[in-house]
């Protein structure tokens, strides 16, 4: 019953969203929906991960308060506008020319990327490491100093390209290759992570650049596919790479073998929280922004090499499956503590809001690409804390750069976009 009402919560906040602030996926709808969509999932106990506590529970729906109370700052502020809804948004000018050449430079770069981690991991392990053993070489791939960014370029290169397809009349068949070159750069890394990252940020991102997105056919079969491509790759990596969980997991599944392929997904989505009350129970000493500020200490050990970070690679626990990750709120309370578990929430909440109804006002490209990115980063909130990392700041300054050399000086001609973009009357 619980879940079903779980469940239900997490499809009315998108009904709400849609019918206050005319839009199905406003950063609070999206929070609260995989937030409880992902605890109502865990009440089917279809693994014994260990029960969880009062103080895990205080944790996990104060910190949805939290967020949630951030949010709505920016939502009052635009409910009060009169007529904000129905004004069209302005028209930042896009100079289609200089987007295409703006990525064939981006996806000469992530050729280059993926290139260095290629040569890296050949002169490693070998490139037969991919077959032997994966993990080794996603170890690999993720421990290329400075150069390693140029390769998940591509990931922002997929949601530029895709975002050229939905934006122009005609567009070249080249960008095509680009995408599926960035597609393929997922797949080799053996990251399922990676490929979320972009095919739910492209999914946003695509939702976004659209003056408005009416619940129909079409769009309910986008949705739907979107997440059968990821439920798809998700198991294709299982499968090739042996990352399938049921068979060392055996006596603590409660589902049959016939099921077994529903289990990793279910972990991922689930497993967090009990890893969460893990943390919270291990006695650790503060690291009062190392973690939260992760960005910010990496630049400074560019310049002091001998500077003490955190460790990226989180603690395995046993709950009972051994896992490392727990929810976005992990570096909040290592840094922090439980203040750290309510402020950073109400933070990331009112600034993920603030930028999306700015987004909302001003159709610019890098308010579409930025609001999307940080809609990802709420998505994948239930797993890990996406808002803090350096790749992140990474790929909001490559948009910002991409979007400044795109800007056009002339006025706007709405002819060159494809139907839907904009309102007819700007």
């Amino acid at each position: 019953m619980l879940t079903f009402t779980l469940y239900l919560v997490a499809f009315a906040a998108l009904i709400a969203s849609k019918k206050f602030l005319g839009d199905y996926f406003s950063p609070p709808a999206i929070f609260l929906f995989f937030w409880c969509f992902a605890v109502g999932t865990l009440m089917l106990e279809w693994v014994s991960f260990d029960p969880l506590g009062e103080p895990v529970w205080w944790a996990i729906w104060g910190s949805v308060a939290s967020f949630l109370l951030g949010c709505l700052v920016p939502v009052f502020l635009a409910l009060s506008r009169h007529g904000w809804r129905t004004a069209g948004p302005r028209l930042q000018v896009v100079n289609k020319s200089r987007y295409e050449l703006g990525l064939m430079v981006l996806f000469g770069l992530g050729l280059f990327g993926f290139a260095v981690q290629l040569v890296h991991l050949q002169m490693e392990v070998g490139l037969g490491t991919f077959l032997s053993d994966p993990q080794r070489a996603r170890e690999m791939h993720s421990n290329v100093k400075y150069l390693g960014f140029f390769n998940i370029l591509n990931l922002a290169n997929f949601v530029l390209g895709a975002l050229y397809l939905c934006l122009f009349k005609r567009p070249h068949k080249w960008v095509l290759g680009m995408l599926l070159f960035a597609l393929v750069t997922t797949f080799v890394s053996t990251d399922r992570t990676r490929f979320f990252y972009t095919v739910i940020w492209t999914f946003f991102a695509v939702v976004y650049v659209r003056w408005r997105v009416h619940l129909s056919v079409r769009v309910a079969l986008a949705g739907l596919a979107t997440c059968g491509v990821l439920i798809g790759f998700f198991l294709l990596i299982a499968k090739i790479y042996v990352k399938q969980a049921y068979d060392d997991n055996m006596e603590y599944i409660n589902i049959s073998p016939e099921y077994s392929a529903l289990i990793d997904p279910y972990i991922y989505l689930t497993g967090s929280f009990p890893v969460l009350q893990r943390v919270l129970e291990d006695p650790q000493e503060r690291t009062y922004g190392k973690y939260t500020f992760e960005p910010f200490v990496k630049s400074i050990e560019v310049i002091y090499p001998d500077l003490s970070r955190a460790e990226i690679v989180g603690k395995f626990y046993r709950v009972p499956v051994e896992l490392n990750v727990a929810t976005y709120l992990q570096p909040f309370y290592q840094d922090f503590g439980w203040p750290g578990l309510f402020f950073f929430p109400f933070v990331f909440g009112l600034i993920t809001t603030s930028i999306y109804f700015a987004m909302r006002q001003a159709k610019s490209l890098f308010l579409v690409y930025l609001s999307s990115l940080l809609a990802f980063c709420t998505t994948i909130s239930i797993f890990v804390n996406h808002y803090i990392q350096t790749a992140t700041f990474f790929f909001i300054l490559v948009g910002y750069v991409f979007s400044r050399f795109v800007s056009g000086k002339h006025t706007q001609d709405p002819a060159q976009f494809r139907s839907g973009i904009f309102p007819n009357e700007p």
